[in-house]
């Protein structure tokens, strides 16, 4: 049987990115209400369409998630290398979600619709590093969210004694 860490996703991958993208889709829809967005938002979506751009982000959070962890723990590395890993990991998203939506809404759009191929290319070339720095952003603060989490966790769970080290240790921490 494989080392839980050394699974394709772990546990901890999975756990840490439906938190995330469950918190990051409530604080959207949220700043979305408080500025008056909502319902020209959700008249515009059908069902299948929402869940299809949930089940996109999810899968986008895990893959960042899984990536940060794969060379990095959340109880052993310091700080600054999980900051760094979650930045990099954030604005890579940040990227591939601008990617997609270029490829669903702007191509029709160059292709169907009214609007011309060079416009299509300038709002690519603008909102590339927009969507880097915003990414990079996202993924800095639930890195911390996720830090926060998992060392409340570790307060929140019983010590548990290694028969053999003789020390008290958590289940998923040597």
């Amino acid at each position: 049987m494989a080392d839980a860490e050394s699974e394709w996703l772990s546990l901890r991958a999975w756990t840490l990115a439906t938190v995330d993208i469950t918190l990051f889709v409530i604080l959207a829809l949220v700043g979305i209400h408080a500025v008056g967005g909502l319902d020209d938002l959700l008249a515009g979506l059908s069902t299948l369409v929402g869940v299809a751009a949930f089940l996109g982000l999810w899968a986008l959070f895990v893959l960042a998630v899984r990536w940060v962890l794969a060379d990095a723990s959340l109880a052993e590395s310091s700080l600054w290398t999980l900051a760094k890993r979650g930045l990099v990991a954030g604005s890579v998203a940040g990227l591939v979600t601008l990617l997609v939506l270029a490829l669903v809404v702007v191509v029709p759009l160059v292709l169907v619709g009214p609007a011309e191929p060079l416009s299509g290319l300038l709002f690519t070339a603008i909102a590339t590093p927009f969507a880097a720095v915003v990414g990079a952003l996202v993924g800095l603060f639930f890195g911390a969210v996720d830090v926060a989490l998992y060392r409340a966790s570790g307060y929140a769970l019983p010590a548990v004694v290694d028969e053999r080290r003789g020390t008290p240790t958590t289940p998923d921490r040597p």
